[in-house]
């Protein structure tokens, strides 16, 4: 079912000068900026061997990401795990009693189909499953 991980996020204040620290102590640079309208965030990534570290920064007050920032602070905001054929992943977990907070998946980064599950299922921490 789960095919590994795509990608660890990050909740930031600041893309610019998180993604100067990850080039200044890791030598890691960033290959990918989009803004997605419809989350109200933007978002760059690092590739680390085939697992990326995503920085997302909220562009509203408003957003799901700033709130996060406000309630707990910069620092890990989910992990999302690789899946094929997303929509029967979804189902097999209905199944199991897992809580899953889209009704179906939507739009993620390039264009990827995502939903995510609940953080009460998994010791506090938001899934991602990336198709």
């Amino acid at each position: 079912m789960i095919e590994g991980i795509d990608h660890i996020s990050i909740a930031v204040t600041s893309i610019e000068r998180t993604a100067k620290l990850f080039e200044i102590y890791f030598g890691l640079r960033v290959e990918h900026k989009e803004r997605i309208e419809k989350q109200k965030i933007k978002l760059a990534t690092i590739n680390l061997g085939g697992v990326k570290i995503e920085l997302i920064e909220p562009l509203d007050k408003n957003s799901t990401v700033a709130k996060f920032i406000m309630k707990r602070g910069e620092g890990i905001h989910h992990i999302a795990f690789k899946v094929k054929k997303i929509e029967k992943v979804m189902n097999e977990l209905r199944k199991r009693g897992v809580k899953i907070l889209n009704r179906e998946p939507r739009k993620g980064m390039k264009g990827k189909k995502i939903v995510f599950i609940s953080p009460r299922n998994v010791a506090g921490t938001l899934i991602e499953l990336c198709e």
